[in-house]
This record gives C-alpha cells, structure tokens and sequence, in this order.
C-alpha cells in the first residue's frame, strides 16, 4: 500500500486560492492574492503575516508556505512548522494534513506516528482524500494507531470516492487480505460515515517544535 507523505506538493496549488476573512484592519485576502500572484513577494508577506497574526486560518497557512518557500522572507523550517499548526489547530483541513505529514516523516519536529495519525484524523474526518488515504495505510500497517482493516479499508474507500487513484489502488490490495464480514462491514461504515469538523485543539508539544 503506498501513501502520500511530500505534503507541499499537494497543497502548495492550493495556498492562495480559498477565500479567507477580510481583515479587520489594514489588509484583505484579495490584495494579498494581488501581491502574491504579481510576484511581489515581500508585500504578499506583509499582507498575509497581517492577516495571519489576527488569527485568519488561510493566511496562516499561506504564511505557512512562504516561510517553507522562502518567498518575500527566509527559508525558516520552524517557522513553517509554527504558522502550520496554528492553522491546523483552527480547522484548516490542508495544514491538519501537512502537520500530520510533518510528524510522520519528522520534518521539523521529532517525529511521532502517533501525533501524525491524530492530524491526520482531524483533516480526514473533513473530508480530506489524503489524509483519509495516510490514515488508511496507518490503520492498516498498525503505525500510530493500532492495526484495524476494517477502519482502513473505511479510509480508503471514502478517499477512493473523492478521486484519490492511491487509495483505490491501496483498497484493492487489502481487499485480499480481508473477510468477505469484514468488507461488508467496512463499506457500511463509509456509506455512513459524515464530514465533521473538530471543535477541541490539539496541542503541539513545545519541545517537538524546533524554534
């Protein structure tokens, strides 16, 4: 079973183009976008380090990717780290994911499956294909979580309905690895299962992060 682990490269289509709060005082989201799609980086960063610091969980994010890009201020790995989790401790699905995958390959703080397969729980349980597809294959290989086939074949199947090909791939693997009981069971599951969105943060350990 293969999973989806690099993850900027999946997200980074995606930094500037959801819709954020308007900032209360000096900014908003759209000249943030004008900043940052004409190239001039540094006003992109101020605009979005604004915005993010009052709180706004896609600016963080965006301030998130620029910190790993090093577009308009220097390459800061725990910057990256801090300004993603901050997001995702505010429900952004693709920083959920992105700090699951950072724990899980140990990309800026210690790496921990456990914590990994949490944040991916969190973005999954909002309908993220690959979060939903990295939980299965944890689920499946007993990594972070313990080992229940039936709760990753759920994963992948809802990935699989949202066009994830890795998970459809990974399903039919485990297909032949399980009861007929089992797939019966694990299909009624996804048939459901509903988005939900977590209230309660997390919290990141403060030693894990490398400041």
């Amino acid at each position: 079973m293969t999973k989806i682990v690099q993850f900027f490269a999946l997200v980074l289509c995606l930094c500037l183009l959801s819709v954020s709060l308007a900032s209360a005082k000096k900014y908003t989201q759209q000249e943030c976008d004008k900043y940052y799609f004409s190239a001039q980086y540094d006003e992109a960063y101020q605009c979005i380090r604004s915005m993010a610091k009052e709180g706004d969980p896609q600016s963080q994010f965006n301030l998130a990717v620029l910190y790993h890009l090093g577009q308009g201020v220097k390459k800061d790995t725990s910057k990256t780290i801090y300004w993603l989790t901050r997001a995702a401790e505010n429900e952004h699905p693709n920083a959920q994911f992105g700090v699951g995958a950072a724990y899980e390959a140990g990309f800026g703080v210690d790496k921990d499956l456990g914590i990994a397969a949490k944040w991916y729980l969190r973005a999954a349980n909002q309908g993220h294909p690959a979060a939903q597809t990295n939980l299965g294959v944890m689920y499946g290989n007993g990594e972070g979580v313990e080992k229940n086939l039936v709760e990753a074949m759920k994963w992948f199947r809802l990935a699989a309905s949202s066009g994830s090909s890795k998970a459809k791939r990974n399903a039919e693997v485990l297909e032949q690895h399980m009861s007929k009981e089992d797939l019966i069971e694990a299909d009624a599951l996804a048939a459901a299962w509903e988005p939900v969105i977590l209230k309660k943060s997390i919290p990141l350990p403060d030693s894990s992060v490398r400041k």
